[in-house]
């Protein structure tokens, strides 16, 4: 089962019930529940609901209406390519935030297609009708959506940049006195520098348009869209969701999912893959003996496979603590067997978890990106004792290039600056991993 992507499995649990009067179904996914965890759906779930229930249903899939809005703008050919990506890269809500991370969708053997066109498609997909998708989050398409309006109040920009949690409750006396307390608390710091509160003269009166404001927004952009079931890309097989915490603890519990991280953060990983039905015993054929001792058995191998897979992410980020930390340039090398030796599990087992082919995927705050992202190979550093991976090579080579934009660098002389980092790679190992990342040699740049 660990092998499985989590399609197969459903259609393999789905083929169990109907074979095992002894197995019943609780419940299938409830998308609605995506949108409970939401901020603001906490806020005011009244305003919530009457938002989907006034939406009017479109026959018509939310990538078919995004792709003809694309078609008929002045692009070129590679801002049309990676819009239609970021497109069909989009959930039934709208969003990315469980889907791939935008930037994997560049086209590596492109470089016109880098990051600052990226923005720019993501930008200009936001602003369509509807405006609001394309975005990683609920909250961030709220954000969204009040930049473009042109009647927003400035304390409602403020609010939902990051300060949700203000509303907790959206009673205006309550979330004014939360924006003085806010700003008091903030100025209280040594140094502190001026923000956007302190230009923003607001009162009771402000706070109450500003809450108005933010709960007129749509809150589900592509409530009303049929489904797209003919999208280019298929939905990842999310198995872990990766989140930092504030606050430390004393010590890791892998059991719970609970990793520790420094002295601000740490960590909780938590299964995420909301595919799959659950399943319990039907009290109907509970004296069916033969067929309950097999629904039990399924029972307990879907469950196992739930906290393998826990223990290995948890391991994962263990190892990685940096990367979920920090970011994508603090990527270490990392071996299977590493991850194996330490949870005492054979080297098997991690392979089947974080094969390349694969559709398991791990949800971090840097993005989405399949378990094998994690077992990066690398090169010996200076001194011979740490090793650099190969994704925090990539990038380095990357930062060469824009630091030293005006100059045509070869690839000896990347090797030079790469050996003056302390990183020990010969100048081969260089155009491998700069052809691998879509990068031209020196003569076509």
């Amino acid at each position: 089962m660990l092998s499985m992507s989590t399609e197969d499995l459903k259609d393999y649990v789905y083929k169990a019930v109907n074979e095992n009067p002894a197995l019943e179904i609780v419940k299938k996914k409830n998308l609605k529940k995506d949108y409970q965890n939401s901020a603001l759906y906490q806020q005011d779930p009244d305003v919530y609901q009457k938002s989907l229930e006034s939406t009017e249903d479109k026959n018509e899939t939310l990538q078919s209406h995004l792709i003809h809005q694309l078609r008929s703008m002045n692009l070129t050919k590679d801002e049309i390519e990676l819009s239609e990506k970021l497109i069909y890269n989009l959930d039934e809500n709208g969003f990315y935030g469980s889907m791939l991370a935008p930037e994997s969708l560049l086209n590596k053997t492109r470089p016109v297609q880098n990051k600052d066109m990226l923005e720019r498609c993501i930008q200009r997909i936001q602003a369509m009708d509807p405006v609001g998708t394309c975005c990683k989050s609920p909250e961030e398409s709220l954000f969204v959506q009040a930049k473009l309006k042109d009647n927003c109040p400035p304390l409602a920009l403020f609010i939902l940049d990051g300060n949700i949690e203000l509303l907790n409750p959206p009673e205006p006396l309550k979330v004014y006195q939360k924006l003085v307390n806010y700003q008091k608390e903030y100025h209280s710091k040594k140094f502190a520098s001026e923000i956007l509160l302190d230009k923003i003269k607001y009162d009771e009166y402000d706070t109450e348009d500003a809450i108005d404001f933010i709960l007129h927004l749509n809150l589900h952009p592509a409530q009303g869209f049929t489904k797209d079931t003919n999208s280019n890309f298929e939905n990842p097989d999310i198995i872990l969701k990766v989140e930092k915490l504030p606050g430390s603890i004393v010590q890791s519990d892998y059991d719970r999912g609970l990793v520790m991280g420094d002295l601000n953060y740490h960590f909780q990983v938590k299964y995420a893959s909301g595919q799959l039905p659950e399943l319990k015993i039907s009290q109907e054929f509970s004296i069916d003996r033969t067929n309950v001792q097999k629904a039990l058995e399924l029972i307990e191998s879907l469950a196992f496979r739930e906290s393998t897979i826990v223990l290995q992410g948890c391991a994962i980020v263990n190892f990685q603590k940096d990367f979920f930390l920090y970011g994508k340039e603090h990527l270490k090398v990392l071996t299977r067997k590493a991850v194996a030796d330490q949870l005492g599990i054979h080297e098997s087992t991690v392979s089947r978890m974080s094969a390349k082919k694969g559709s398991k995927y791990i949800q971090t705050e840097w993005g989405l990106f399949p378990a094998s992202y994690f077992f990066p190979s690398g090169v010996n550093s200076d001194d011979g004792k740490v090793k650099v991976s190969s994704e925090t090579i990539k990038l380095k080579i990357q930062e060469i290039l824009e630091t030293h934009g005006d100059e045509n660098l070869s690839d000896s002389k990347i090797t030079d600056l790469l050996n003056e980092q302390g990183i020990k790679i010969a100048r081969r190992t260089v155009a491998k991993y700069r052809n691998l990342s879509g990068i031209r040699n020196s003569y076509l740049r």
